[in-house]
């Protein structure tokens, strides 16, 4: 039984947190500095709570005003950045400028239409909600059966890949519906200019970029241009928990056995592990410049079952093939750096978040065209999960536009 930690009295309410319900949730979330163990002893034999003795005089045990400073000390907090403790957080930002008259129109009108979306898809959110359980059951209990990945181009295997799309698209709408406009000011260029890891002094800049220039969708077309011949002209599919699935030891691409999922989790893990001589940080293009990154856009990143979207990536690339971005937990305040790599000849796309290196994150690059990405969670090289990527539109729609684009139908 664990004794009272100091301070338990003041800890946020983790129960909606995703996954908070016990269904599917990781022993380690995406997202952590330090990655947990995958269990933990005893967990399921923890003795009644109502046996437990009485918690001692709460007035001898360290409170929030008077308990000694964790600094480092924190379990985990080896694996962080040393330089942790003095970073600029949410508290210690400089304070936002007002933005020019013409970025705060486009959000304004973003907010409504944001408005205007959700009214006009309260429907489909609640009905998708009504059948998540069932519907969920369905796709599962295919991808469990033994011998499902060798079925991979059958009648059957592809209504199942139209029925797993189908809900990934009702999670998409269930996001969206979520949505709450402040996460404009996540990832923008006053966001950019202070993360703790950006090279010092830090360049303005440009007035006539957008503040959202990293929100920008994919297209392949633009992988076309920024890469050229180095990658291939068509897209190849890999789309984790449909064409690529593991079953038991075995790692299937598109039917056939490619290795040990052992195997499988290694290689992305060094692909998500390149060596950088600094943490890199993805800029838009001094005007009149090329581009030296290629933005992915901005993601949310949640269990693909249920859970609310409480983490948030933003993915770029250069043409070296170095990802770089970052991500941010909205319940922690934790922000890191996106580090990770392309395979060019693959088209897979691994990475890790700031100095959590066990666990890894794993997509193919054409997923992200869509609005709805399924990744690879690897934990270690013991578990797999299949997470997924919800995109967030850029707050940069147009003037006039009143709908948003209906998620990708792919």
């Amino acid at each position: 039984m664990r004794p009272d930690r100091p301070g338990d009295s003041t800890r946020p309410n983790i129960n909606n947190r995703p996954g908070s319900d016990g269904v599917n949730r990781p022993a380690t979330l995406p997202g952590n500095v330090a990655d947990a163990r995958p269990t933990r002893p005893g967990t399921g034999t923890r003795p009644d709570v109502g046996n437990r003795p009485d918690r001692p005089n709460p007035d001898n045990r360290p409170g929030v005003a008077n308990r000694p400073d964790v600094g480092n000390t924190r379990p985990g907090t080896g694996d962080r950045n040393p330089n942790l403790d003095s970073r600029p957080g949410n508290w210690q930002r400089p304070e936002r400028p007002n933005r020019p008259d013409r970025w705060q129109n486009v959000q304004d009108i973003n907010n409504n239409q944001w408005n205007t979306w959700r009214q006009n898809n309260t429907t489909n959110i609640n009905n998708f909600q009504v059948n998540r359980t069932s519907n969920w059951n369905n796709i599962n209990v295919r991808v469990n059966q033994p011998g499902w990945a060798r079925r991979y181009g059958t009648a059957d295997f592809n209504r199942w890949r139209v029925d797993v799309r189908s809900f990934r698209i009702g999670r998409g709408w269930e996001i969206w519906g979520a949505r709450r406009p402040f996460w404009n000011n996540a990832f923008d260029n006053h966001w950019w200019g202070s993360v703790w890891w950006r090279p010092r002094p830090i360049i303005p800049f440009g007035i006539n970029v957008s503040p959202w220039w990293w929100w920008r969708p994919l297209a392949w077309t633009s992988v076309g241009v920024f890469f050229g011949s180095t990658i291939a002209s068509q897209p190849i599919t890999y789309d984790p928990g449909t064409t690529v699935i593991i079953e038991g030891d075995t790692f299937f691409v598109n039917g056939q056995e490619s290795g040990t999922a052992t195997e499988a989790r290694v290689a992305a893990r060094e692909l998500a592990i390149p060596e950088v001589a600094e943490i890199p940080v993805p800029e838009p293009p001094m005007e009149g410049q090329p581009e030296e990154w290629l933005p992915l856009g901005v993601w949310a990143l949640t269990q693909q079952e249920q859970g609310d979207a409480t983490m948030f990536v933003q993915l770029s690339i250069d043409k070296e093939g170095i990802v770089a971005g970052a991500f941010k937990n909205i319940m922690t305040g934790d922000e890191q750096p996106v580090i990770g790599r392309l395979d060019k000849e693959t088209q897979r796309v691994a990475w890790h978040f700031g100095q959590a290196t066990r666990t890894v994150y794993e997509t193919g690059l054409s997923s992200l065209q869509g609005d709805v990405a399924s990744v690879f969670v690897h934990f270690g090289e013991e578990q797999t999960q299949t997470w997924l990527l919800v995109r967030l539109p850029s707050p940069e729609i147009p003037p006039g536009t009143v709908t948003l684009p209906e998620i990708a139908q792919r």
